[in-house]
């Protein structure tokens, strides 16, 4: 588009409170360096930094769920990728309702090869794995560095959403997957849906439900694919990738412009992006058939 731009990015600081940072991996330490740090101006980063080691962006990883406490007058944060954030929305009710009764975490993350609007990025024809992924060193920043959290990762050629298989163990008999399903009836940003085949009759549907936002911007457990045997439960949810981290970075942003409490960032959050009203729709759309 013929965009008329002028001026320089100091320039644009200098009438700066808060950046949000969605430079290419590691160009946001650089940035934080160069151009923030100098201006005494506030960032908040993305999945693509880190909060490990020397190039850290900042020592706090923000999950809402986890942490949002902890980011009231910070400077600096790194907002977690989209499946880190996604992990936390299931991870953290889990912990809450069943402590130490839970022994071990297993994650395997599908991961899409692009977003959509990525048109110049390809889809290779391969199923790719992922050495030594980041993810579960993220989550542990927020979850505990000892949890017991493993996670391994592929990407698959699709634009369509992530998907997670977590198998969860117990440590006596495992709750049926109604008791499962019942932690996230209320909880913020965590959808139930029985009937959908796949992740793009999700983001399909999201497109008709007329709002703003055409990502749901949730997690989308798929009940009909949660199992409970012996000590083990299994679940599904589908991630909506870049959709989900939006509401994260406006209730960060609100943490820490304003030291808004959580439940006044969550209710101007949902203000915005209408999350309650996109759950019941999705929930009544893929409902439950017998």
């Amino acid at each position: 588009k013929d965009y008329k731009i002028s001026g320089t990015i100091e320039s644009a600081l200098d009438d700066c409170d808060l950046v949000i940072d969605a430079a290419p991996g590691g160009q946001g330490y650089t940035n934080k360096k160069n151009l923030y740090e100098p201006k005494n101006v506030m960032a908040i980063y993305q999945g693509g930094e880190t909060t490990i080691g020397d190039k850290a962006v900042s020592d706090l990883l923000f999950n809402s769920r986890a942490n949002y406490d902890l980011s009231t007058g910070k400077r600096h944060v790194m907002q977690g990728s989209c499946n880190v954030t996604g992990m936390g929305r299931i991870l953290e009710p889990l912990r809450t309702k069943f402590g130490d009764n839970i022994t071990r975490f297993d994650v395997t993350l599908v991961r899409r090869w692009a977003d959509i609007e990525q048109t110049d990025k390809q889809v290779k024809d391969t199923i790719e794995m992922t050495e030594k992924p980041h993810h579960g060193d993220d989550v542990k920043t927020y979850f505990g560095k000892d949890s017991p959290l493993f996670v391994r990762a592929i990407k698959v050629p699709s634009r369509q959403m992530h998907l997670h298989i977590m198998d969860i163990r117990f440590k006596d008999q495992a709750p049926k997957p109604s008791e499962i399903h019942e932690i996230f009836k209320n909880e913020f940003g965590v959808v139930t849906l029985w009937t959908a085949k796949g992740t793009k009759d999700v983001r399909d549907f999201a497109s008709t439900m007329g709002f703003n936002f055409t990502d749901t911007n949730m997690i989308h457990i798929h009940a009909n694919m949660t199992v409970s045997i012996g000590d083990t439960v299994q679940m599904m949810y589908s991630d909506d990738q870049t959709g989900i981290v939006i509401p994260e970075n406006h209730m960060l942003m609100q943490s820490m412009l304003f030291g808004k409490s959580y439940q006044e960032a969550f209710s101007h959050t949902e203000s915005i992006f209408k999350m309650d009203e996109k759950k019941k729709k999705l929930e009544e759309h893929f409902a439950k058939t017998d």
